[in-house]
């Protein structure tokens, strides 16, 4: 058997919708830390030091740290851990009052089906670990529909559901990630230093999946480059629908590398929220895609069968130098046309060269652009030719 995933998970946030009460909190939101088996002993031996260092006796829950420079010191201490952070964030501000969801009971079963179809659709294999008791409702309705949906193997293994594994320790460091995610959005924990916790611990973080679907949540905090640009909201808008779009008409696709390209999108639209106007580098996408596959994904397969069949799809994708983005403005757009030109032109004189070669050879007898395949090059070659000599 492959090396097992567990997913330990736990919640940040309430289910109500009383808004009017500011306790209420603004955002629901879920955690799963991602852990191998194979690193499951390590990471809590690990953790346990991190807690007994921080909270002595306690637990390592997030409502026991208010001093965010603590916290930035702990999460720099779990950093280079062996886990990884696959996030929900659910905005329940703009959950529409007629959508039929805006009541604590049709909230909590609304997200198990949401939250079951993404982590059977994103991963093969998953075992799951929730909280075992306790007043966390939406855990325990979770826990019973996962249990209806998997079904064991003649071992009673279940592939993806709950095989009675346990980690306290790992469940707690769920409950930390999840309070220090809040902090970026739920307006009840909001803390000015959560760009320096998610600085810390980006490159753990797999996916932070935003509900509902706007282009709107990706606004947060953006600045364009180029703010003179009437276009540049546009832009933004047309990228992240098309991206949205994309990921709704595929997301029960069972094609491999399909889930590639929707896990790629979703990471995007993270970076995207998060650092609107910074490319991702390749190997940063890599790492991030790599984490959760047993077949890993190689630079040349990432660029010909993922981002291209992407860019075939219509999708707007940024690329230069320092890697990929969502465009969000003109200049992005530019970065991308200027790094292909720098392909595409070269290649084209090339073949412009070569052909001439064998006309001037052959004495126009062989053109090697005649076949019906080439018009399109022998256009674009010719027209080429055409310009230079006005």
């Amino acid at each position: 058997m492959n090396d097992i995933q567990f997913a330990f998970i736990d919640e940040s946030g309430d289910y109500s919708f009383d808004f009017e009460n500011k306790d209420v909190s603004s955002h629901f939101i879920i955690v799963s830390i991602l852990a191998k088996e194979s690193n499951k002993e390590l990471l809590e031996q690990e953790v346990e030091m991190v807690r007994q260092k921080y909270f002595q006796t306690d637990e390592m829950h997030t409502d026991k740290m208010d001093n965010p420079h603590l916290r930035i010191q702990l999460l720099n201490e779990l950093k280079d851990l062996p886990f990884n952070i696959y996030a929900y964030v659910v905005d329940k501000r703009k959950i529409r009052e007629d959508s039929g969801i805006t009541f604590e009971k049709t909230f909590i079963k609304f997200m198990n089906r949401l939250i079951y179809d993404d982590l059977n659709r994103t991963f093969d294999q998953l075992d799951l670990v929730l909280v075992e008791q306790g007043t966390k409702e939406f855990m325990t309705e979770f826990k019973t529909y996962i249990k209806e949906k998997s079904v064991p193997d003649l071992f009673n293994y279940s592939i993806f559901g709950f095989n009675h594994s346990k980690s306290e320790l790992l469940l707690q460091l769920a409950n930390f990630i999840a309070g220090t995610i809040a902090k970026g959005y739920d307006q009840t924990q909001y803390s000015e230093h959560y760009p320096l916790f998610h600085k810390i611990i980006k490159k753990k973080i797999i996916a932070i999946n935003l509900w509902p679907q706007n282009y709107k949540n990706y606004l947060h905090d953006y600045i364009s480059r180029n703010q003179d640009s009437q276009f540049d909201e546009v832009i933004f808008k047309q990228s992240v629908n098309l991206t949205l779009q994309y990921l709704e008409k595929n997301k029960k696709s069972e094609d491999a590398d399909e889930k590639i390209r929707m896990d790629l999108l979703k990471f995007l639209l993270f970076n995207l929220r998060e650092n609107p106007n910074e490319y991702v580098y390749t190997q940063e996408i890599l790492d991030n895609l790599n984490a959760i596959r047993v077949n890993k994904i190689n630079h040349h397969y990432f660029r010909s069968n993922i981002v291209s069949k992407l860019r075939d799809s219509g999708l707007l994708i940024a690329s230069s130098n320092k890697g990929y983005k969502l465009p969000v403005c003109l200049t992005d757009l530019y970065d991308f046309v200027n790094l292909s030109s720098l392909t595409i032109h070269p290649m084209i004189q090339r073949i412009s060269k070569c052909r001439n070669q064998v006309l001037l050879a052959t004495n126009n007898e062989i053109d090697i652009l005649e076949n019906n395949e080439y018009e399109y090059l022998k256009k674009i070659i010719d027209l080429e030719k055409l310009a230079v000599t006005e």
